[in-house]
């Protein structure tokens, strides 16, 4: 567990572990805790521990933030939520996904991967958890000191970026990820890779010194020039 700017920590340290699959962040506000995702669903005792050495209950988790839909993401939630009693906040295009009306995907492509692997597809299968606060992005939250939410579809249909405004941090999912440069998601995963480019390039235009990834270590400086400067490499790449 690393702490990446002040009061803002990275649970799984600064390179990506397997006990929590994606990694999975928390915000302190005082008292109050935020998560950011929930890793896979065996992880939860994993993040409960880390909270209690932290020094807080599980009570103290007020709002889950679920960036997107993926069991990487989401399968620690249902326990999690029972758990804490927190309120989950998610877009309002994946919640049919969180709370179990469709279920989980699997690979979009290429059609080899997404025939062979149909079999396994039930093994994805999410616990299902009902959204308390749905966003369509936007909004204002008075959650972790004041966040604002960006809708940035493409990996999957309601994929959001989370900006903790006072802060100078944005929370990106798996917008993009930080592997030795800054990169876009696994497109075996990803829904429509246009659109994930259009959504970078939205990205690119806000203000960040911080940024956080679903995977890989984080950038603390100077984060939104460099996904400025690789939003502008994109215009001379093929979507796929």
């Amino acid at each position: 567990m690393i702490e990446v700017i002040r009061h803002v920590y990275k649970l799984s340290g600064w390179w990506d572990q397997p006990d929590l699959g994606a990694n999975v962040y928390l915000v302190v506000d005082g008292g109050k805790l935020t998560l950011i995702d929930t890793g896979y669903a065996h992880n939860f005792r994993l993040i409960l521990g880390r909270i209690h050495r932290m020094g807080f209950l599980p009570s103290c988790v007020r709002h889950i933030i679920v960036t997107h839909h993926h069991p990487d993401h989401v399968g620690g939630l249902a326990a999690l939520k029972q758990t804490t009693g927190a309120a989950v906040v998610a877009h309002a295009d994946d919640v049919p996904y969180i709370e179990g009306a469709l279920p989980q995907p699997g690979p979009c492509r290429p059609g080899w991967l997404r025939s062979a692997s149909a079999p396994l597809v039930p093994l994805l299968r999410t616990a299902p958890v009902k959204v308390d606060i749905v966003v369509k992005g936007g909004e204002e939250l008075p959650v972790a000191g004041g966040i604002r939410v960006l809708h940035t579809p493409g990996h999957t249909p309601g994929s959001i970026c989370v900006f903790l405004r006072q802060r100078g941090l944005v929370m990106t999912g798996d917008l993009l990820a930080q592997r030795l440069g800054i990169r876009l998601p696994a497109l075996s995963f990803t829904v429509d890779v246009g659109q994930v480019q259009d959504s970078v390039r939205k990205l690119a235009e806000e203000d960040f010194e911080t940024a956080c990834f679903g995977h890989g270590s984080p950038l603390v400086k100077n984060a939104s020039k460099r996904v400025a400067e690789y939003a502008r490499r994109l215009d001379h790449k093929k979507p796929f």
